[in-house]
């Protein structure tokens, strides 16, 4: 049984045509990705390498071959950049371009040796420049875009393929004699690179677009500046948390965080440095919470932090850290100046036991506080910042639950 080379190819590079037409529509839609602008060159450079291959139907076999090669390996370097800059683990091995460069610059000189022998060299290049891309995914992204397994997968396929051709042309030099010399071997081989190739391709493009996906629903819910929660993810997390810490008589803690005098930062040294010192503040404040706590930005230099399953110790001393830290540590800018940067915190408790933890039809109707809820947890915790900045900010001020059945109709007791 043989299999025609030609026939197989002319179907099977039409359809990689179709793909690499698809890709770039798709690339257009992504503009910022810079990894699959690498693979879509990846793509044009190999399917202008095999059209070349395939041109010596008409044209003299030392120009297809000339012009081929450098073209599929170019393709073959490119896949690598593109897999390499999306897993994110250091660039392309130097020694990898080096090959490629190589194998240019021995093109003209291979092309005085046998068929067999300049097919089993070539085979088993590709065979590294495949196998490297699989290997990098397996090692550091296996368990990251599920789509990257199919392309580790597909590349170690097509690896396999070449090494596969490799091994035929050493072994059996006869089926190797022309280009497109009819046989199982190669036809086997050409069949298999081809869907590897794109089997690969669909599935970087997947990968591409999780990774977008996963990219557009982190920007929904986290500030874009400082990477932590937005409001709109901040308001049903407090929800949350509120009716848990009533439902499991559980303590919460909510802290509200305000930057002192922050506009001077944008009026003496401009909004790209405002940036910076709250990217700063942000990556203090998170280094000192659980994986537990939520922090979220509220809006300008307005944060939160909910403390679940925290006592009023735990949370003053968190608070008082935060405060001290940010006071102790002033910003470094780009003019090489520094700004001291303090904090006013407002601190809000819900503790089990208390009065807000009483059902309503338990407390007598004269002195009864209202049921606790978010919006009235915030309120304290927002009364107790305020308090703070009319004090002289750079200070901690703890809303007192249980002084406020003494405090007259409308005025919150601070401490």
């Amino acid at each position: 049984m043989q299999l025609d080379v030609p026939s197989l190819m002319l179907p099977l590079g039409l359809g990689y045509l179709l793909f690499a037409w698809q890709l770039v529509l798709v690339r257009r839609r992504l503009v910022d990705d810079r990894a699959l602008a690498l693979w879509t060159k990846g793509c044009v450079f190999l399917l202008a390498g095999m059209s070349a291959l395939l041109s010596r139907l008409f044209l003299p076999e030392w120009l297809a071959v000339l012009v081929g090669n450098p073209l599929v390996l170019c393709g073959m370097l490119y896949f690598n950049q593109a897999v390499y800059l999306f897993v994110g683990k250091g660039p392309v091995p130097a020694w990898l371009t080096g090959l490629v460069v190589a194998g240019v610059l021995a093109t003209p000189v291979l092309l005085a040796w046998p068929m067999s022998t300049r097919s089993m060299i070539f085979s088993a290049v590709l065979m590294l420049m495949a196998g490297l891309p699989a290997l990098h995914v397996f090692r550091h992204a296996w368990h990251a875009e599920s789509t990257m397994r199919a392309v580790a997968l597909t590349m170690l396929m097509l690896s396999l393929a070449h090494a596969l051709r490799a091994v035929q042309a050493g072994l059996v030099p006869d089926q190797y004699t022309t280009f497109f010399q009819s046989s199982l071997g190669q036809g086997i081989v050409v069949l298999l690179a081809f869907l590897a190739l794109l089997g690969s391709g669909v599935g970087f493009v997947m990968a591409s677009l999780e990774r977008t996906a996963k990219s557009m629903e982190f920007l929904a819910s986290h500030d874009a500046l400082t990477g932590c929660l937005n409001r709109r993810s901040f308001d049903p997390l407090c929800d949350h948390e509120v009716a848990r810490s009533q439902r499991g008589a559980q303590p919460l803690a909510l802290l509200l965080l305000d930057l002192d005098h922050f506009k001077r930062v944008n009026d003496l040294h401009g909004h790209r440095c405002g940036d910076l010192v709250l990217q700063a503040f942000s990556k203090r404040v998170q280094a000192r919470l659980r994986s537990a706590d939520v922090f979220a930005r509220l809006g300008g230099e307005e944060f939160a932090v909910l403390l679940p399953n925290t006592d009023l110790a735990g949370a003053l001393n968190v608070a008082h850290h935060l405060c001290h830290e940010v006071a102790a540590n002033p910003v470094q800018l780009p003019d090489d100046k520094v700004f001291a940067l303090t904090v006013s915190l407002g601190l809000a408790m819900f503790a089990p036991g208390g009065r807000d933890a009483t059902p309503l039809k338990q407390r007598h109707r004269a002195s009864a506080a209202p049921v606790l809820s978010p919006e009235l947890l915030y309120m304290r915790a927002d009364q107790a910042l305020y308090e703070a900045k009319r004090e002289g900010r750079n200070r901690v001020v703890v809303w007192r639950e249980e002084q406020e059945a003494t405090a007259p109709e409308g005025v919150a007791v601070l401490a």
